[in-house]
């Protein structure tokens, strides 16, 4: 008897707290079922994780109401318990929303005045590099270091911010020489080194008349700003050249000596003999290249992205246009090339959605140099789909303004 009696006491129990256990497993299988959902789902924009932790954790707090109100004690009690959580959740809030909310507000004012995209090159303080990726909360950027360093959004509104655009940007150098030499001579060599390096509407300026050197300053606009980094350096290595050559010495920043010299003795490096030239290998990559390759690779896959999004969002309004065309010959010639177009694109849509899952998900185990070749060849999938729409497009619009 007294066995039966405990088990029909457990029965009692488990039936008083059989809703709480149904709370409970719903609110579970809601938390994961949205983890695997997010994960299987085939979404051509990327950031979802913040957008999927949010969800989990509503489900996960009405959930834990429900669980509360559902316990077989007391309605005070179920007060009380609220009124711990909530305390304990205030605390928590109150101590840590002041740089969430300022980062995630910084965040959205970034996404809304747009001051950079990812590849763009930022300067804030003493960081310098290239965007790797946007966040709600911070936005990496990958210095000349090849490091990663991930900045606060509310860092990134609170202090001066320099992005070079990828419309080029001015690349120059200060130098002192000496008064001797005549600053028409000087501003003709400055001015041929920076041609040398491919820089286009070069000046030059000076800056100071100091006591023993005058400084002047040579610059350019660079277009092609992915090579920023070894731009700068040859162009250093043009303006050493060209003063050089011409027998100019260099004073810079200051100029002194107290060794006893003959007379009439420059400092300039020697002509070196002339060597038969070597024909070298050239180098596979440029400094960049290593240098900024999540960047590079972050942009490639912006890039793609804006490409499909396109191609979808205008899908539609061309396949009418298509159908719309009154020759059966040509509308079926162009339902064909519209059909290839869509079949090219969901193929490169699946690469896209795969490498972006390796981008975020299995970093650290895909080898650099494959990943980076897919991430080139498909990126020449993504061109050749726009040059096909666009293609298409002027074809389409061609036949029915003809008609």
């Amino acid at each position: 008897m007294p066995g039966s009696l405990g088990r029909g006491e457990g029965i009692l129990i488990l039936e008083d707290y059989l809703a709480s256990l149904i709370a409970l497993g719903v609110t579970l299988v809601l938390v994961f079922g949205i983890d695997y959902l997010f994960r299987r789902a085939k979404m051509i924009k990327g950031d979802v994780k913040l957008v999927r932790q949010l969800i989990q954790l509503a489900v996960l707090s009405i959930g834990l109401i429900f669980i509360i109100f559902s316990l077989p004690i007391p309605y005070t009690n179920k007060e009380s318990i609220l009124q711990l959580l909530g305390i304990i959740a205030g605390a928590a809030i109150a101590l840590s929303s002041t740089t969430f909310i300022a980062n995630a507000m910084s965040g959205i004012m970034l996404r809304i005045i747009k001051p950079f995209r990812v590849g763009d090159y930022i300067e804030s303080e003493t960081v310098f590099g290239r965007v790797t990726d946007i966040h709600i909360l911070h936005t990496e950027v990958q210095s000349i270091d090849r490091d990663l360093v991930t900045l606060p959004n509310l860092k990134l509104v609170s202090s001066p911010l320099k992005t070079i655009r990828n419309s080029g940007t001015i690349i120059s150098t200060s130098i002192s020489l000496g008064y001797d030499v005549s600053w028409k001579k000087i501003e003709k060599d400055l001015l041929l080194a920076a041609e040398k390096t491919g820089l286009e509407t070069p000046f030059v300026q000076i800056l100071e008349l100091g006591d023993f050197s005058v400084t002047y300053k040579v610059g350019g606009l660079l277009k092609d700003v992915g090579s920023l980094i070894s731009a700068r350096s040859d162009f250093k290595k043009a303006v050493l050249d060209a003063l050089h050559g011409d027998n100019i010495e260099i004073v810079s920043p200051n100029f002194m000596n107290q060794r006893v010299l003959k007379e009439g003795l420059v400092f300039i490096p020697p002509n070196e003999l002339a060597k038969p030239e070597r024909v070298e290998k050239p180098a596979e990559k440029k400094p960049e290249q290593i240098i900024f390759d999540k960047a590079i690779e972050a942009e490639i896959l912006d890039r793609i992205e804006k490409v499909l999004e396109s191609l979808e969002n205008n899908e539609k309004e061309l396949g009418q246009q298509v159908h719309s065309v009154p020759d059966e010959s040509q509308r079926e010639s162009l339902e064909n090339k519209l059909e290839l177009l869509i079949n090219q694109k969901e193929g490169v849509k699946a690469d896209f959605e795969t490498m972006k899952k390796q981008k975020e998900e299995e970093e650290e185990k895909t080898d650099p140099e494959l990943f980076s070749r897919q991430v080139q060849s498909l990126n020449l999938k993504a061109d050749h789909l726009d040059i096909m729409r666009r293609k298409l497009e002027k074809e389409v619009k061609k036949i029915l303004e003809e008609k």
